[in-house]
């Protein structure tokens, strides 16, 4: 997601880690214009070509003129507006409607899930193709298909719940029983089901398959995981890296979408590394996986730091623009 954030240059300080907190998105901020660069228009193209306006909120940035300029032109354009409070403050009336994530301590791994939760809700409205009247220029979509036209193929409930929260709409669901195929890249292993599953129901579906890719056994178990940590058990995955001095792996997720036509997946990850033990209560292989920058496994986490760290939110996020890119959903 394209963030446009209109800050004080009082409050520069705070800009840096801000930016390091939103790497996952394309952030864009005034220290990028070039000497000579007409920079007013310059901002004019950034924030009407975002799509969230993040307005670092302080009493120094109420009393900017250009952040007033920028606020407003972001208004007068209807962009989404993320308020983020770094100064204990009165909230101005004319942000009143909007939900105000307050940040004004250190940004922390907990201030990082709020933010990063936060701006998903926007995202999620910005990209989701099953909301009535998203698409903008229908004649380059390719086909067009109903809500109810889009299966979910799963035998599990709670990834149906997870899906269902993420896109915030009721999900057709389909339980298939689909062999996976013996294969390391959970891509392949993701397409082959979607295509299976497309085989059955004749109708567009999409599939999910997660895997953990451990770098000191050359991404293994990658797509075998499920068949390879259920029977092992996580105490002896966490065992048998023991000797390995390297404990990096990721976390992958793989939407796999099939139509008859077209067949696509998405893809995202998120860095880390496997705990000597599991530790916490976790899904899945959360209780052994503890994310790049922090000290605790995704099983001890809380549920919006989980969230926030989510790979599937960013497959998922891709899944949704494809769609707005080649369906017109009615």
């Amino acid at each position: 997601m394209k963030i446009f954030i209109s800050y004080a240059h009082e409050d520069t300080a705070r800009i840096l880690e801000f930016q390091q907190a939103l790497e996952i998105h394309d952030v864009w901020f005034d220290h990028r214009l070039s000497i000579g660069q007409e920079w007013w228009a310059e901002i004019e193209r950034q924030i009407s070509a975002s799509h969230c306006f993040l307005l670092l909120l302080s009493p120094r940035s109420l009393d900017s003129e250009y952040c007033q300029k920028e606020l407003a032109l972001a208004l007068r354009l209807d962009k989404p507006i993320a308020p983020v409070m770094i100064t204990e403050m009165a909230i101005p009336e004319q942000l009143g409607k909007y939900q105000v994530i307050n940040l004004t301590g250190e940004l922390n791994a907990e201030g990082t899930a709020k933010l990063l939760n936060g701006l998903f809700e926007i995202e999620r409205e910005v990209f989701n193709p099953l909301k009535a009247g998203r698409n903008s220029s229908r004649e380059t979509f390719r086909s067009k298909m109903s809500i109810h036209d889009l299966h979910f193929a799963t035998t599990n409930p709670q990834k149906k719940r997870m899906y269902e929260q993420l896109l915030n709409t009721e999900l057709q669901t389909t339980a298939l029983h689909l062999d996976d195929i013996q294969h390391i890249d959970a891509g392949e292993v993701a397409l082959h089901k979607a295509e299976k599953a497309y085989a059955i129901l004749k109708k567009p579906v999409f599939v999910d398959h997660s895997s953990l890719a451990v770098r000191a056994w050359g991404g293994f178990p990658g797509g075998l995981t499920t068949c390879f940590y259920v029977p092992v058990g996580l105490h002896n995955v966490c065992r048998m890296l023991q000797p390995f001095e390297d404990k990096y792996a990721e976390s992958i997720s793989v939407i796999a979408f099939e139509d008859g036509s077209l067949r696509r997946k998405f893809v995202s990850s998120v860095a880390g590394r496997i705990a000597d033990q599991p530790r916490g209560n976790g899904y899945s292989w959360n209780n052994i996986f503890i994310p790049a920058g922090f000290d605790q496994t995704l099983g001890e986490m809380s549920e919006e730091e989980v969230l926030s760290l989510s790979s599937r939110r960013r497959a998922m996020i891709e899944f949704m623009r494809f769609l707005q890119s080649n369906y017109d959903f009615q």
